[in-house]
């Protein structure tokens, strides 16, 4: 019963996607490349997919690694490279309108030097510097704002009902004990705050594409289109309340609030200084917990003690370990090097549960203040778009919230996970080229064709 279960819904999701792919316009082939690169870093390594073994966080930190993974994103971004050198991207243009995210990358290349194992270094920060290009392959696209939400959800139509699938009816796949024998639902990753941060992204892009598509001048969906919305939403909700990951509930709540701004009257005509109205409600929500301690009252109302269930236990056994407070450990080679690892208690993963101590672990107070720098950089960059772009800007602004919150409580930054690709995809600007759309990106090249370039490309489908 399980296994015909498990055959209709490929069947019936490959209908839906299909269907979704046909209802797109500017969308080539080659944005398969980032559909199948997000469907495998918010899920599962294709070495576990394939049954090769491997997967989880130890396994990632391990000097061996697993061969399929290697070849599968080395192949990935290889096949992106290709998509963009055909597409004849400027690529003086995105280092130039980039170069924070540029200059963060550049100093964690340099800390591969330092580290304790520096070939695994390397190769962990080539990975993730791959991101990158799959996302150019996104904003290439004759229609980039059609091809973002296409590869989420994409995504969201396989991943979502499948978490559910695995949950209740291949246990063995979808849940797991803790050493307390507490189960705990991960769905088609391994771990539940990964379950939680497949739905964070999931929920903003379908949320963006759902008030695309009931914009009036947008074409009028029918009935099945409204219910498969709302179906996907039910299941998203249901897996964040199994999974408990409240940091993905807050971030998904705060992100979904602010891509309804302009359905707000208050905010439907200051988007542009949405930006401002965020920075000061941080600064008085700071000044009210300095003066009455609202912060606690706040974390224990969403079933949760000030440890942030025992990750501040975490973070002082880390910092106990006094690493490198300048330089750190080098990019990715903390969790790996045995010298520190062997220190610590073994109720500690291979996670800091917070990207900002990650940051500080593997680059020290360099790396932060690259870190830094390029937020603030990304931030002052959005909010000057919010004036000018209005709506398509929003998404950006609530993927920049969502990264800066969710990374208290989780290690986002420069890690292989959905939540980092989305910053990074809402964070790069490109040329705005203009050219016709084509079955794949990936065929064999048309005759060259001028052209032209019109500053960061606008997200906005052609009305």
């Amino acid at each position: 019963m399980s296994q015909l279960i498990l055959l209709s819904f490929v069947m019936f999701a490959a209908w839906l996607i299909r269907r979704d792919t046909a209802r797109r316009e500017g969308v080539s082939g080659a944005v398969w490349i980032p559909t199948l690169w997000v469907g495998i870093i918010a899920s599962r390594p294709i070495s576990t997919w394939l049954g090769l073994g491997g997967g989880g966080a130890d396994y990632e930190y391990s000097l061996e690694g697993s061969p399929a993974d290697r070849l599968f994103f080395f192949v990935m971004i290889v096949a992106a490279l290709i998509v963009l050198l055909r597409r004849r991207v400027a690529w003086g243009f995105i280092f130039r309108k980039n170069w924070p995210i540029f200059l963060f990358y550049t100093y964690f290349l340099v800390s591969v030097v330092w580290s304790d194992s520096p070939l695994p270094s390397f190769k962990r920060w080539f990975k993730d510097f791959g991101n990158i290009f799959v996302a150019l392959v996104i904003l290439t696209e004759a229609n980039p704002g059609q091809a973002f939400r296409a590869v989420f959800v994409r995504c969201a139509y396989v991943l979502l009902p499948l978490s559910v699938i695995f949950i209740r009816y291949f246990p063995d796949l979808g849940r797991v004990y803790l050493r307390s024998g507490a189960m705990e639902v991960t769905g088609v990753t391994f771990q539940k705050n990964s379950l939680g941060a497949l739905v964070l992204v999931c929920g903003i892009v379908l949320i963006w594409d759902w008030l695309e598509r009931s914009r009036p001048d947008s074409v009028r969906q029918n009935r099945f289109d409204r219910y498969l919305v709302i179906a996907i939403a039910a299941i998203g909700a249901w897996l964040l309340y199994l999974s408990d990951s409240k940091t993905s509930m807050a971030c998904l709540a705060v992100g979904g609030l602010i891509l309804a701004a302009t359905r707000l009257p208050f905010l439907r005509s200051r988007v542009a200084a949405l930006g401002v109205y965020v920075v000061a409600g941080t600064v008085v929500f700071f000044v009210l917990d300095w003066a009455f301690g609202i912060s606690a009252g706040l974390v224990s109302s969403m079933g949760r003690d000030m440890t942030f269930t025992g990750r501040t236990d975490v973070w002082n056994a880390l910092l106990a370990l006094k690493t490198d407070p300048i330089f750190g450990t080098g990019f990715c080679s903390f969790w790996s090097d045995e010298h520190f690892r062997s220190r610590l208690p073994d109720w500690v993963a291979f996670s800091a549960h917070n990207g900002y101590l990650e940051t500080y672990l593997d680059g020290g107070w360099v790396g932060i203040f690259f870190l830094a720098v390029m937020l603030i950089a990304v931030g002052l960059k959005i909010n000057r778009q919010l004036a000018v772009a209005g709506n398509d800007a929003l998404i950006r602004f609530a993927v920049l919230v969502a990264i800066i919150i969710g990374s208290f409580s989780e290690s986002h930054f420069a890690r292989m996970g959905p939540l980092w690709f989305l910053f990074l995809l809402s964070a790069l600007d490109t040329p705005a080229a203009r050219h016709e759309p084509v079955a794949s990106d990936l065929a064999a090249p048309a005759a060259p064709r001028p052209v032209e370039f019109a500053g960061s490309a606008s997200w906005r489908s052609p009305r």
